[in-house]
Order: C-alpha cells, then structure tokens, then sequence
C-alpha cells in the first residue's frame, strides 16, 4: 500500500499554464495556430500589393494569436489567483491506490480512480479532470525532489484513464 502526501498552493502561474493548455491545445489553439500562419503567409507573399489597413490587420492577428492573448490570459490568472478564496489557502494532496485524497483547510474528500476522466501531466503541472468542467492542478514544479515520484504513482494507480504525459522524467544523479 503505497501513497503520497503533497502539500501545494495554486499561484497565478499555475493559473496560467492551465489555461494556455486549454487554449492552445484544442480546437481553438488549432485555429489561432492557422489564422496566425496565414495571416503571416499573407503578409509576406503579398506585402507590396497589400493596403497599409489589410497589412494592419494581419500585423493585429499575429500579435493577437502570439503575443495579446496570452498576455490577456496571465493578468486573468493573476486575477483569479488573488481575488478568489479557493487559492489563497495550501492544498493537501494524497495519491494511492483508492485515488486522490484533497484537503483545503476543513473542506476536502476522496476522489475515486474511476471518477477521474483524464490526466494530463506537463512539465511543471499535473491536471486532473473530473468531468468536462471540473479539474484539479498539481503544481509539479512546487514538489520538484517527488515530482517524478508523483508521476510514477499516478501512472501506477491510473489504469483504465486516459493519461497525456508531456514531462519526461529527470536523470538520477548518481
């Protein structure tokens, strides 16, 4: 019987790299990705026949696929960080095998494997789905000597869900 016990707070950077997941990981990361390349493809192949207003608006659509929107996204983070309660206390995280066990101050439970629909596990940030509308961070990089060890648990313990890692493990120094 093996288990682990995290204790991490959600920072506006953890924020942040959720949410430029979700956005540039779908559908609509897809489309900005596209909409940025052939405004690009655009703007070079045809600068000298362009209108200074059609080059404005492909310069607007690059800047905004690249560079507005996720500035946009980190002052929302930051936001959300500071003015909403649930991110201003530590969270306790426990993995074994009945699944993760979350406590935040008084609040807090058992969420079964088989509750969790999907994992996803980045470079610094673990992301546990519960549902389309429900998920819960593991900032990775505030864990950084049982990140691994974190992963390995999860992978261990998650059968049957369906895992997306994108970390590779670090080298054990000898």
């Amino acid at each position: 019987m093996e288990n682990k016990k995290f204790v991490t707070r959600t920072t506006a950077t953890d924020l942040f790299r959720f949410q430029i997941y979700h956005m540039y990981m779908g559908v609509m990361g897809f489309l900005l990705g596209l909409l940025a390349v052939v405004a690009l493809a655009d703007l070079i192949g045809n600068f000298s026949n362009m209108t200074t207003g059609t080059r404005a608006i492909c310069i607007i659509l690059i800047l905004w696929a690249i560079v507005l929107n996720p500035v946009n996204m980190y002052f929302r983070a930051k936001k959300q960080a500071q003015t909403v309660e649930l991110f201003k206390n530590p969270i306790e995280l426990e993995i074994d095998e009945k699944g993760l066990t979350i406590i935040q101050g008084e609040n807090g439970g058992l969420v079964e494997w088989k509750n969790i629909t999907k994992i996803v596990i980045l470079k610094k940030l673990a992301i546990f789905y519960m549902g389309k509308v429900r998920a819960h961070l593991l900032p990775l990089d505030q864990i950084p000597e049982t990140a691994d060890e974190a992963v390995e648990l999860v992978k261990k313990h998650a059968t049957g869900i369906k895992l997306v890692n994108r970390r590779k493990s670090r080298r054990k120094q000898a």
